[in-house]
């Protein structure tokens, strides 16, 4: 795992592949970290704040967060309770990313929409007081995000705010995912072309806030179309920029696609956790500027069409 010393663009690591960039772009959020609360930032750290969250989405899509308040805890032990249990996961390829045939997608996952929603209550009974601790401070932390958005764009401060009210309702598709790569064994899928962990794709919401263990793996497309790696970051989260909020602005910030490959660690397990954000499903989705360069639609038939296109039921 990389030490967050020096944020910025694209670097060259110390370790791992010489002609590997790595993308390193990162925010600290100061005053709109959720350490400062009930203190509310100050105009400055709003203003700051979105002007590098804009810089970022206008360019690679992805930013590293950091100083972001959420306690290690909290994030640590969802991982922890999560990776005993395997009930209400789903299986691997039942949701297919990749377009590739043959290629399987070593996958499974559990979609936590409310934290009052199912849980394996009986079988893990500490899974729902995690994860709701995460979740609601996850939800707090998306609010203040989408007001530097705002501020960002000329916009006024609530716009986002306003059309994420729903988020963690039963008319919001926003949700908590906590997913989970099973080990490959040696000796299997030596043919890259055979096994993948998460094919190439973009986000369907408006923003998404991954937490991701040691293990590596998630590569990012840069405008020039290479892949470089997300690695790691100790301490921080990483954010990127959904299809939705490409429509929404013109294509002025990137829904960037994004791909989990297998590593050279692939002998073990894999987990990650993503807290994916999307507007109430009533919400009109076009460009703010009126350009038109999108059709409206409604954030619910967006949600909707791109599950279908991926999810084998």
């Amino acid at each position: 795992m990389l030490s967050p010393l020096s944020f910025g663009g694209l670097y060259r690591p110390a370790r791992g592949r010489a002609d590997e960039a790595v993308i390193q772009s990162g925010i600290d959020l100061g005053g709109l970290g959720l350490a400062s609360l009930p203190a509310q930032p100050s105009e400055e750290e709003w203003q700051r704040v979105g002007k590098e969250i804009r810089s970022a989405f206008k360019d690679i899509g992805f930013v590293y967060l950091s100083n972001h308040g959420i306690p290690q805890g909290v994030i640590d032990e969802v991982f922890d309770v999560a990776g005993e249990t395997s009930k209400g996961y789903t299986a691997p390829n039942q949701e297919r990313l990749t377009e590739a045939k043959g290629v399987q997608e070593l996958r499974e996952s559990f979609d936590i929409h409310t934290p009052d929603g199912a849980f394996p209550d009986q079988e893990l009974a500490t899974l729902r007081p995690a994860a709701r601790t995460l979740f609601e401070k996850c939800s707090v932390l998306t609010f203040r995000i989408l007001t530097a958005m705002a501020i960002a764009l000329g916009l006024e401060r609530s716009y986002f705010v306003k059309r994420h009210e729903g988020l963690a309702g039963t008319k919001n598709s926003s949700c908590m995912r906590l997913l989970y790569y099973p080990a490959l064994p040696d000796g299997e899928g030596a043919d890259e072309g055979e096994v993948t962990r998460c094919g190439a794709h973009t986000d369907y919401g408006t923003v998404t806030l991954l937490f991701q263990d040691a293990a590596g793996g998630l590569e990012v497309k840069e405008r020039g179309g290479a892949w470089v790696s997300a690695l790691p970051i100790p301490g921080t989260i990483l954010v990127n920029a959904g299809d939705i909020l490409q429509f929404w602005t013109g294509d002025v910030f990137r829904a960037t696609e994004h791909r989990v490959l297998l590593t050279e660690s692939r002998s073990k397990a894999r987990q990650s956790v993503v807290f994916f954000v999307h507007p109430d499903g009533d919400v009109v989705i076009e460009p703010l500027d009126g350009s038109g360069r999108y059709m409206p639609v409604e954030a619910k038939q967006h949600a909707i069409k791109r599950f279908s296109e991926t999810y084998n039921l």
